[in-house]
């Protein structure tokens, strides 16, 4: 004897609870909701993209490449030599960011001469650029750091307007933005920024 198939009415279906449905409706928009805050306080307060005008860091960075800009870098501690970090130029803070590379530090002297950098009197022998500087612009005499202050330059450093010249002059920490620490364009020069 053949048993009958039973066919499920609609009656036997689980109801719709449109109260479940909203409960999980409302999570997933306060996931999406966290997850946008949390984005917009990492590049708020923590990373931001930034692009590199100009030839002045070559061959570290291109025009046109694309980094990321630490802003916290230097909450616990100062910019160090030879750091690459991004900051406004004075005269016009709502402009692009210039990014150059940290050389002096607070409390030294600068001083360019016979195309070398010579800190406190001796030269720097162990820079991340080995062209001769033919512009001493400003530190053709010695300079002399405030506290807070530094003296940047590019690595193109016979093309590269920094603080040779009296429109950039010495940066204060005030004035630096954060550490520019990682290329993220072109994909062929992806990575960390020595």
């Amino acid at each position: 004897m053949r048993r009958r198939r039973r066919y499920r009415s609609s009656y036997d279906r689980e109801e719709f609870d449109i109260k479940d449905f909203m409960s999980e409706v409302g999570q997933w928009a306060l996931s999406i909701l966290i997850v946008i805050i949390l984005a917009y306080s990492i590049v708020t307060f923590g990373v931001q993209s930034v692009t590199m005008i100009g030839q002045s860091m070559a061959p570290a960075l291109s025009n046109q490449d694309v980094v990321l800009l630490n802003k916290r870098a230097y909450t616990f501690h100062r910019p160090r030599r030879y750091d690459v970090v991004a900051f406004k130029p004075k005269e016009d803070p709502d402009t692009y960011f210039n990014i150059k590379r940290v050389i002096g530090l607070p409390g030294e002297t600068v001083q360019i001469k016979n195309g070398h950098i010579f800190i406190d009197g001796q030269v720097l022998s162990d820079l991340p650029f080995d062209d001769l500087i033919m512009t001493e612009g400003l530190a053709l005499s010695e300079i002399t750091l405030e506290e807070g202050e530094y003296f940047l330059m590019g690595d193109n450093c016979n093309n590269s307007e920094d603080s040779r010249y009296v429109n950039i002059g010495n940066i204060s920490d005030k004035e630096i933005s954060g550490r520019i620490f990682f290329r993220i364009s072109p994909r062929s020069e992806f990575g960390f920024v020595k």
